[in-house]
């Protein structure tokens, strides 16, 4: 499974898990790939966050997460920025933001 990041939008949320670790990535600006992060090292503390990319393309936005990659994101820290990236991604879930729906996410254990 992959998820196609340009047909997000505001307020979706990706859930991403790894062999170790779980992240929530509530987006606030898809055409940049902006949102809150939370989870993995970050615990249940939210942090701005841009959603990068790990090639050789770091001029470009990801078009797309997929299994068995890495995210890479630029986390915003107290007043600086860091570079946090995933270790190989072994789940993937988006769910459709709707002003109907229980925003709660319950993500299975890995």
């Amino acid at each position: 499974m992959d998820i196609t990041l340009r047909d997000l939008n505001a307020l979706d949320e990706i859930s991403i898990s790894t062999r170790h670790s779980q992240y929530h990535f509530r987006l606030t600006d898809p055409r940049l790939c902006r949102g809150i992060l939370t989870g993995g090292v970050l615990g249940d503390v939210e942090h701005d966050a841009v959603l990068g990319i790990t090639d050789e393309r770091k001029d470009e936005l990801p078009a797309k997460l997929e299994i068995g990659g890495c995210a890479l994101f630029y986390v915003a820290i107290g007043e600086g920025v860091s570079v946090m990236t995933t270790s190989h991604i072994t789940e993937l879930a988006a769910v459709a933001h709707s002003e109907n729906m229980d925003r709660s996410i319950t993500m299975p254990t890995t």
